[in-house]
């Protein structure tokens, strides 16, 4: 199974709670680049695991214009300071039941980074930028394998027409 953990685009710094800060424009914007980028190396996705915080909805909706999923749920279990093991155990569990597929998370900081370290751990956590995608390959009984870890400042210089066609969006 291939599980792809994202963290939600750039979020406004304040709002009545940290749970309703939206996407700003440059989120939007960083979102869409990531999903343009994304599109030809996932045809789809079997499931996505999404926190019910305002901007990773707004990110995951962005994402589902362009990639579709077979499921999709919003998790308590993915909140800022949710708990990374029960965290990667809810994405273990759901490798089991489908090996061959995508899985997307959609999440924060410091939970992404810590997913990655439950589910590879030889690995420190690594530090997403807003809208960092990392892509995580779960060989059934023989462990994880990083593949990589991409943002949008890596992406941009390769896909400006991308970034253009993103920012007419805002």
């Amino acid at each position: 199974m291939n599980i792809f953990i994202m963290r939600h685009g750039q979020s406004a710094p304040e709002a009545s709670s940290d749970a309703l800060r939206p996407l700003t424009e440059q989120g939007r914007d960083e979102t869409c680049l990531m999903t343009q980028w994304l599109v030809p190396q996932v045809p789809g996705f079997d499931r996505v695991l999404v926190s019910p915080y305002l901007r990773a909805k707004q990110t995951w909706q962005q994402i589902a214009d362009k990639i579709p999923a077979a499921q999709v749920e919003w998790c308590e279990e993915l909140t800022p300071n949710a708990d990374p093991d029960i965290a990667a155990s809810l994405l273990l569990a759901y490798a089991e039941i489908n090996e061959a597929g995508n899985l997307l998370v959609v999440s924060h900081m410091p939970l992404v980074g810590f997913l990655v370290e439950s589910l590879c751990p030889p690995l420190m956590a690594p530090i997403f930028v807003t809208a960092g995608i990392a892509k995580i390959t779960l060989n059934a009984g023989q462990g994880a394998d990083f593949n990589w870890l991409e943002g949008p400042h890596n992406i941009r210089p390769h896909y400006e027409h991308y970034y253009q066609k993103c920012r007419s969006l805002g």
